[in-house]
């Protein structure tokens, strides 16, 4: 029987504090156990995903990720992985990844300071590209106008074939949209005020700490429930 219940979350900041944090003993038993009981678990994160592949601490939990904020998605059932941008914003990612002052990703790029934006600016003119910058807790992260974390989610739920409750975590504006579409949203206690305004339930402790108070407030929810 296909599951009818999918739980998404954000890795730096909710599942971990961020950097090279992993996650904890507890937090990963709790999740496997999660997926035992019948969720479809997805990770929602700015990483791409070839650094994803690189943490073993993440390896055999999730079903799916969501990775760059919504511009590839990896489905490990089938393989499939799929970037949801065109040609011409891979045209536009390659004149930017040789500028200055940029962090390279698999599809895009984070800025280490503002100093090349006028010059991303030209590219993107130049070749009719439409893009946002979003500022995620410090991080500047280029984005296609058109994407984000929910419309990425969205496209891996549809190839799932997934129709049904959907619970989801974050704690940054990045994340807002993802929530705000959720069945159930939750954040842990250092979110974003903007995260704060449209969940359901704040966790009163920070990061994985927060995840696992969420985790048994669902369990609570859905006892019993397969």
């Amino acid at each position: 029987m296909k599951s009818n219940k999918a739980l998404v979350l954000d890795l730096d900041g909710t599942l971990t504090k961020g950097g090279e944090d992993r996650l904890s003993r507890e937090l990963r038993r709790m999740l496997l156990q999660f997926k035992k009981d019948g969720w479809i678990l997805i990770l929602a994160t700015g990483r791409d995903r070839r650094y994803l592949e690189s943490r073993e601490d993440l390896r055999n939990i999730f079903d799916g990720w969501v990775c760059e904020s919504g511009i590839s998605i990896w489905i490990f059932s089938t393989g499939e992985y799929r970037v949801l941008v065109d040609e011409r914003w891979r045209l536009f990612i390659n004149e930017v990844k040789r500028l200055g002052c940029i962090i390279p990703k698999e599809n895009t790029v984070n800025l280490s300071c503002s100093e090349c934006i006028e010059s991303i600016r030209l590219i993107a003119s130049r070749l009719g590209v439409k893009y946002k910058v979003l500022n995620n807790k410090g991080s500047l992260l280029l984005l296609p106008e058109n994407i984000d974390k929910f419309v990425g989610l969205n496209e891996l739920l549809r190839l799932m074939r997934f129709k049904g409750f959907v619970a989801a975590i974050g704690d940054s504006e990045i994340d807002v949209e993802m929530l705000r579409n959720a069945d159930f949203k939750a954040a842990p206690s250092n979110a974003d005020q903007a995260v704060k305004e449209v969940v359901d339930y704040l966790s009163p402790r920070e990061d994985g700490e927060g995840v696992i108070d969420m985790l048994k407030l669902l369990k609570h929810r859905f006892v019993g429930d397969c």
